[in-house]
């Protein structure tokens, strides 16, 4: 099967205790059972009435739930995309429908980001090759050190707390080579929140007199998880005011204690407000210009550079040129 992109999300504390409790299951694959009406796994199996009205003891008809495994794993990445290719074999005989899911993690074992592979349905004591593609951003990519295959109930997604997996975990190199047998079972993603994150080394500039302004500073994680998010530029008239105006700049995922230096450019709805503008603060936190301001995440707050003020129109530059220019029988040494 092949299918698209899809949605993406972050796993919590259950699903890596379930992924925990599966790492520790072992299974031996038995033969299928006679051909009855298929059960889906994780659902009670109902006992069968004939046309006689005889109830058949439901031990017969039982399906058994066995937890799919994961094998001829391909992964491979072509810019932004990557294509997963897996066999999913089921050694019970309930069917197994739910979703394909991929968590990746850093060197560290922090999960970086959960993502949603797809829908799956394999029936009992058969298997089937599925063939996924998704979109992974540089930045989440470029920290990850392994993946974690596995499957999700129906119905449920790849984030979800209510339900465990229903495979066998599978942990991958990013080429798809098989990972260290000795690694650690990932540890459950924590939210971040503004206490994680420190900003300092802001620089805002300008280029020249035109509407083209940047911000460039840098952005620690403090805490013992991993924490991701962007950063907020706020713009006020002065102390103890409403912001005037707001920009998100830069993203950032970072392991606990790492920091990085980030670059981008500042957007105003009204470039003439910087005008008005005395006073700057940046903060940084999971949902950048998303977050309300609160006394948790002050951020940083400082002085507009005196350099930096609304464009100036290309005719106006010009004359201001001249005016700073000397005149022409004067003579400079």
């Amino acid at each position: 099967m092949t299918r698209g992109d899809q949605r993406r999300g972050h796993a919590w504390g259950v699903l890596f205790l379930g992924l925990a409790v599966a790492w520790a299951t072992g299974c031996k694959k038995e033969p299928p059972a006679e051909a009855a009406a298929p059960v889906d796994a994780g659902v009670a199996p109902v006992a069968v009435v004939d046309a006689g009205t005889r109830r058949v003891d439901a031990g017969t008809v039982a399906k058994v739930v066995k937890p799919l495994r994961f094998s001829d794993v391909v992964i491979a990445r072509q810019g932004l995309r990557v294509d997963v290719t897996y066999t999913l074999a089921n050694p019970g005989t309930a069917q197994g429908r739910g979703d394909a899911c991929m968590t990746l993690l850093d060197e560290q074992g922090h999960p970086i980001e959960v993502v949603h592979l797809g829908g799956i349905v394999v029936k009992g004591g058969l298997e089937d090759t599925f063939e996924d593609h998704v979109t992974v951003a540089d930045l989440q990519w470029s920290q990850t050190r392994t993946v974690l295959l596995f499957t999700m109930p129906y119905r449920h997604l790849c984030d979800s707390t209510s339900r465990s997996p229903t495979s066998e975990p599978l942990r991958l190199l990013p080429s798809g080579k098989p990972a260290a047998a000795d690694l650690a079972v990932p540890a459950p993603r924590k939210e971040t929140k503004p206490e994680d994150l420190q900003v300092y080394d802001i620089e805002v500039t300008q280029e020249g007199t035109l509407s083209s302004y940047a911000i460039r500073y840098r952005v620690k994680n403090v805490s013992d998880h991993r924490a991701s998010g962007s950063g907020c530029l706020r713009a006020y008239g002065g102390q103890d005011t409403r912001a005037i105006e707001e920009s998100n700049v830069g993203n950032f995922d970072l392991a606990p204690g790492a920091s990085v230096t980030l670059t981008d450019a500042i957007t105003f709805q009204e470039d003439k407000h910087w005008d008005t503008v005395t006073l700057l603060r940046l903060f940084a936190s999971h949902f950048g210009c998303g977050d309300e301001e609160e006394s948790e995440n002050p951020g940083f707050s400082f002085d507009k550079p005196a350099g930096v003020r609304s464009p100036v129109e290309e005719e106006a530059a010009d004359d201001e040129a001249e005016d700073d220019a000397a005149p022409a029988d004067e003579v400079t040494e």
